[in-house]
């Protein structure tokens, strides 16, 4: 909670009402109160043969309980309008993999408390980026294998130090201390 998170891009594809040539399709977002929503175009030229993508940012505040909660994507064209509905997850503690690191490293938590990891990094240079979460101490828990954007999530039941690692990039580590 409290940060902001850059996600997939939104891809729109070939316009059906275009005949030919191109649209110019203007984007706007609705979102709970706590949540913003970052498009780093407000609008996008599509033809009837290319796709078009935009990226946005998703923020939460630091007040913003924990859940999921709907967001809305406008697209107008002409006089067409589309809307597109995603659900957005807010997490108190999110440990991303992104270059080959977990970030934060470390996390001090409560017993009870979740943690979720998501594995942001995208293939490439040879490298599938595929992720996992393995525990080397304080649990025998082993996530699965993550792809980008796929996600993991772990509750700590019991006080104690729960080192953790990457089974397919050795120097990926972390640890989550779980105190009273």
């Amino acid at each position: 909670m409290g940060t902001n998170q850059s996600y997939p891009s939104l891809t729109f594809g070939p316009l059906p009402a275009a005949q030919s040539g191109t649209e110019t399709v203007t984007l706007n977002s609705t979102v709970p109160a706590g949540l913003t929503l970052k498009l780093f175009k407000n609008s996008v030229s599509i033809s009837t043969d290319f796709k078009s993508s935009v990226q946005m940012t998703l923020g939460a505040s630091q007040t913003l309980a924990p859940g999921d909660y709907k967001v809305t994507v406008g697209a107008h064209y002409g006089t067409s309008s589309k809307s597109y509905d995603f659900t957005v997850r807010v997490v108190q503690y999110l440990v991303t993999m992104s270059g080959n690191n977990f970030s934060p490293g470390a996390l001090t938590v409560k017993p009870g408390t979740t943690v979720y990891w998501i594995n942001m990094d995208s293939p490439g240079g040879g490298d599938p980026e595929i992720h996992n979460v393995v525990f080397s101490s304080g649990s025998t828990a082993h996530g699965p294998d993550m792809a980008q954007y796929d996600n993991f999530s772990y509750t700590f039941t019991t006080q104690g130090a729960y080192a953790y690692f990457c089974a397919y990039h050795p120097g990926m580590k972390g640890t989550v201390t779980v105190t009273a």
